[in-house]
């Protein structure tokens, strides 16, 4: 019953949003709803069906939420100032909760921000086909499509169906609009166009295309490229499957182990040192035994080509990639997999992935059959030389974090990559420029330096896409003078909207101080709110220091200030122990305080994260803001409208407060200045502690706070005025024995321990 009763109110969601209607419980029957449902096809009704699962506080304080933030059925519908990124969040909460009318006004504000009046004048046949247009169908590979779905990804951002929509917008030579509001392909499109998959078209059209991808950090940019990338390769990587099955098969069975070596060829493989680091196995790499088939060179090279900038970045990519081609990723050998299970994959088998990320990797190199190669730029010239990695063989190459790679990769890999096997190459190349931080100027610099074509290259928007054309002003070539300019041209558009950025101005030498107090105030506030029955999400925190020996300093006193309320770690990629675990045990919420590096952690993704504080500005490259606040107000995080997150602090002392207001208007965002909390102990009148009416805790924790930042602080540099408790009252223990009975001349230990 409870089975049939919820198919009714999926069939019911899917008709309210496709139709556009805002039903009620008396406007229409589950009869009705199954009728209406029956004319949707299978496609439209599998983009809105819920799927995906949250836990964000918003789903605690949805009631307060939606009457806040989205108009009542009877009013028209209104955004106020949400970003994308936590619309999405929302609509995907509202169809886990099954919130029909939620759910079908918050799709139209996405279907308004793509297409703007052209949605509105709409006819109803244009509609729904627009709309079958914000679904993974309308550029993904069927088996593609299942598997997002499968993989609780149900609904696409609009970044990602803008760079579909720019795909096929190179494909089929559409005219783009693209004013301010966004721009679309014409409607009207050939019957082959409409049916043909993006592998299919690809290989037809017989031309290199570029894509630039660039939105607000969180926004889906891994996926936006994937998506395509795989779409692409999908024939390509059917054959694969079949010619390795077909060699082992040649072999035949004379060892008795045929079955599995199938088995082996067909499971999909990411091969990497770094999985080493994973705790749990969190990376599979499929069976232990060796395939005894022929390996042919038409398999053995990699197909595409994956450049990211740092090793963490490269592991997060490499997992999601392996979800995608088939693979689970399980906590534990009992966890279940639900719709992800393997055996419901019907994409190709056994695709490779290769990642060369760190010494050991690239001393091996990829001498394996692999389909996908992730690499970064320090070690993509060895592969080229030495044959890992065949230029005329790549069908896809992506930059992710494009500004950053172009700047470490030097200019004669760029000409080996692009230009010396052109004339070898047999099928058409998609390349991808991906970043928040990578702006249309960037990419019309890439088109001059013939990166990507001139003609067949788009910059695909979480609100539009448009084409790029060569900027005859930067053909000099790329190099971290000129890519750095380009990056920062334009680059407030690249700013996340939906952020709440903060400063907060310190005394003297305690920045560590102030931020501990910081951070303190948040805890408190969280166990208030629980205390008066308001369900709340705990803080979770990444603290951002200039460089890593700060990090390294400022450890061991903020782990002693905040022992007992949160747990620490220190995610340093060049001298750190053990990077990738301290990044999985973090993700896997195993610790709540992270401190890093504004590069070290470029394009990851944390869950559940609440605030960002940062020790310093850079004033010498603001991309570096963009990143560092970038890893709240993401998809899936709770936000700053609809709920209490997407805090970016700046902890800054008196002197360097001014850089926050020429940050703000380079970048083009508002701040607020918090104060820094005050905390104050029980005083008599003759200024001595007050040690009846004092709260022991509270004046322990002072006290030690008053040793460790003074310790942690150059000499007697730190500014004793801030604390209430001074170093006089911690070494003057007489007055304690007195007050509380303690007879033993022991340093007041009954009463701090």
């Amino acid at each position: 019953m409870r089975q049939t009763t919820n198919r009714r109110r999926l069939a019911l969601l899917a008709s309210c949003i496709l139709l556009g209607t805002s039903p009620s419980a008396s406007w229409i029957s589950p009869r009705i709803a199954r009728k209406k449902a029956c004319k949707i096809s299978n496609d439209d009704f599998r983009l809105y069906h819920a799927g995906t699962r949250l836990s964000l506080a918003s789903d605690l304080n949805s009631d307060r939420e939606t009457s806040k933030y989205i108009s009542s059925a009877a009013a028209p519908l209104q955004d106020v100032t949400m970003s994308l990124n936590e619309l999405h969040t929302l609509l995907r909460d509202a169809a886990q909760r099954q919130d029909f009318i939620k759910a079908g006004r918050i799709s139209n504000i996405f279907m308004e921000r793509l297409y703007g009046d052209e949605a509105k004048a709409a006819d109803p046949e244009t509609l729904r086909a627009t709309r079958r247009r914000m679904s993974w169908r309308a550029g993904a590979v069927p088996w593609l499509a299942d598997r997002l779905d499968n993989l609780n990804y149900t609904f696409p951002t609009t970044i990602q169906i803008n760079a579909m929509e720019a795909v096929q917008a190179i494909i089929s030579n559409a005219t783009i609009s693209g004013d301010s509001a966004g721009g679309t392909t014409e409607a009207a499109t050939t019957d082959k166009e409409s049916t043909s998959s993006l592998s299919e078209l690809v290989d037809s059209s017989g031309k290199d295309m570029g894509v630039v991808i660039s939105g607000a950090t969180g926004s889906g940019k891994t996926l936006s490229y994937l998506v395509p990338m795989l779409s692409a390769l999908s024939d390509s990587l059917f054959k694969r499957q079949r010619v390795r099955v077909g060699a082992e098969e040649r072999v035949g069975d004379a060892t008795g182990n045929l079955l599995d070596r199938i088995a082996l060829v067909t499971s999909p493989v990411v091969r990497s040192s770094s999985r080493r680091q994973q705790v749990r196995g969190a990376i599979a790499t499929g069976a232990s035994i060796a395939t005894l088939g022929e390996t042919g060179s038409d398999v053995t090279s990699p197909l595409s080509l994956i450049v990211v900038p740092t090793r963490e970045l490269g592991v997060q990519t490499a997992m999601l990639l392996y979800q995608l081609v088939g693979g689970n990723i399980k906590e534990s050998a009992t966890q279940s997999s639900g719709k992800a299970n393997s055996f419901k994959f019907k994409g190709p088998k056994g695709v490779r992935i290769g990642c060369v990320l760190d010494d050991e990797e690239a001393e091996f190199g990829l001498k394996l059959q692999t389909d996908v190669a992730i690499t970064t730029p320090q070690y993509l010239t060895k592969l080229i030389d030495d044959g890992d990695v065949k230029p005329s063989m790549l069908r896809t190459i992506i930059f992710d974090e494009a500004d950053l790679d172009l700047e470490l990769i030097d200019s004669s890999t760029l000409t080996k990559l692009f230009e010396e096997y052109a004339d070898e190459r047999e099928y058409s190349r998609l390349t991808f420029l991906v970043g928040a931080s990578v702006t249309k100027k960037l990419g019309n610099m890439a088109v001059s330096n013939r990166l990507i074509p001139e003609g067949s290259s788009y910059m695909a928007t979480s609100t539009s896409f448009v084409p790029l054309i060569a900027d005859t002003l930067q053909e000099a070539g790329f190099d971290e003078k000129t890519t750095k300019a380009a990056s920062l041209t334009d680059l407030d558009v690249c700013m996340q909207p939906g952020l709440k950025h903060e400063r907060a101005i310190y005394q003297g030498n305690n920045a560590l101080l102030a931020l501990t107090r910081l951070i303190r105030a948040e805890l408190k506030a969280y166990d208030d709110a629980l205390a008066a029955g308001i369900l709340a999400q705990r803080p979770r925190v990444v603290v951002f220091f200039p460089d890593e020996d700060s990090a390294k300093t400022a450890i061991e006193p903020l782990r002693d200030a905040l022992w007992g309320d949160h747990w620490l770690c220190v995610l340093l990629p060049k001298t750190g122990v053990r990077p990738l675990t301290i990044m999985d045990q973090f993700k896997r919420n195993q610790t709540s305080v992270m401190l890093a590096t504004a590069n070290s952690v470029r394009g990851l993704d944390f869950p559940a994260l609440t605030h960002v504080y940062t020790m310093y500005l850079p004033v010498d490259d603001p991309r570096e803001y963009v990143h560092l606040a970038g890893r709240v107000g993401r998809v899936g995080q709770q936000g700053a409208a609809a709920g209490d997150g997407a805090h970016v602090v700046s902890v800054l002392s008196e002197d360097e407060s001014h850089q926050m207001d020429e940050l703000a208007k380079s970048l083009g965002f508002a701040f607020t200045d918090i104060q820094v909390p005050v905390e104050t102990i029980e005083r008599t009148e003759d200024g001595s502690i007050d040690m009846e009416n004092a709260d022991v805790d509270k004046l322990r924790r002072y006290l030690e706070d008053a040793m460790t930042f003074s310790i942690a602080c150059d000499d007697s540099a730190i500014d004793v005025s801030s604390f209430d408790v001074s170093i006089e009252d911690m070494v003057d223990d007489s007055s304690y024995d007195k007050e509380v009975g303690d007879n033993e001349d022991d340093g007041d230990e009954d009463v701090l321990q």
